[in-house]
């Protein structure tokens, strides 16, 4: 299956985006995270999450990011599978400081986040 960039639907659009044959830029908001219930209670269903549905049983894609600009503790970008708010992962760069970012996945199964 070729990547269709007609087939992309937004479930929360971003602050500004561009799609483009090769690139995709997408500039969220302040605050904006995907996790759900957790032991300590933080829960934020507000990401911008742009997809395309499939009906293939196995796939694959190549995910490049610039996370140059970042420079907050806790600014995120990855991708994300998303079913719907209470079924979804991610995996993310993550800006930690100034020398280094870390690498981080989350599994959301039933309403929690792992």
């Amino acid at each position: 299956m070729k990547f269709d960039l007609t087939k992309l639907k937004w479930i929360r659009e971003p602050e500004s985006f561009s799609i483009e044959e090769n690139k995709i830029t997408i500039v969220t908001r302040p605050h904006t995270d995907l996790w759900q219930r957790t032991y300590y209670h933080f829960q934020n269903d507000n990401a911008p999450v742009l997809q395309m549905q499939t009906e293939e049983s196995y796939f694959s894609f190549v995910v490049k990011t610039d996370f140059t600009q970042s420079h907050h503790r806790f600014d995120q970008c990855g991708i994300v599978m998303y079913l719907d708010s209470e079924n979804w992962l991610k995996a993310s760069v993550e800006y930690e400081n100034e020398e280094f970012q870390h690498l981080g996945s989350v599994v959301t199964n039933q309403g929690y986040s792992d």
